[in-house]
C-alpha cells in the first residue's frame, strides 16, 4: 500500500505543476510606438492590471489564448472599462489608441 501512495504523490505534483504552468500563460498584447506596428514594441502578458506607457500608444496587436482583457483610460485599471478584448479572437489596431492601462483576466 505504501508503494501506491508514493507513486501517487509524484503524479499529483506533476499535475499541479502542469496546471500552474498553463494558468501562467495569458493572452498577450504587443503595443508599438508608431502606427502600423512600427518602432519599438512592448509585450504585456501578465495576469491582472498593467499600465501601458504613453510611449507605446501607436498601435497594438492582441493575441487571444483564452483570457480576456478590460481596457481603461486611466492608469492602474481604474475608472470604467472603455473596451474589452476577447478571450477567443485576436485583434489589432494600426492607428493610435488612448488606453492607459489594462487588466488581463486569468
Amino acid at each position: 500500500m505504501n508503494r501506491k501512495r508514493l507513486a501517487l504523490v509524484p503524479a499529483l505534483t506533476a499535475g499541479i505543476i502542469a496546471c500552474t504552468a498553463a494558468a501562467a500563460q495569458a493572452s498577450t498584447i504587443v503595443v508599438y510606438e508608431g502606427s502600423h506596428f512600427s518602432g519599438e514594441s512592448m509585450t504585456i502578458d501578465a495576469c491582472g492590471p498593467s499600465d501601458i506607457p504613453e510611449r507605446f500608444h501607436g498601435s497594438y496587436k492582441w493575441y487571444a489564448t483564452g483570457q480576456s482583457a478590460s481596457m481603461y483610460n486611466l492608469p492602474g485599471g481604474k475608472g470604467r472599462v472603455h473596451h474589452r478584448l476577447s478571450a477567443h479572437w485576436d485583434n489589432e489596431q494600426k492607428t493610435p489608441f488612448g488606453w492607459k492601462s489594462m487588466i488581463i483576466h486569468c
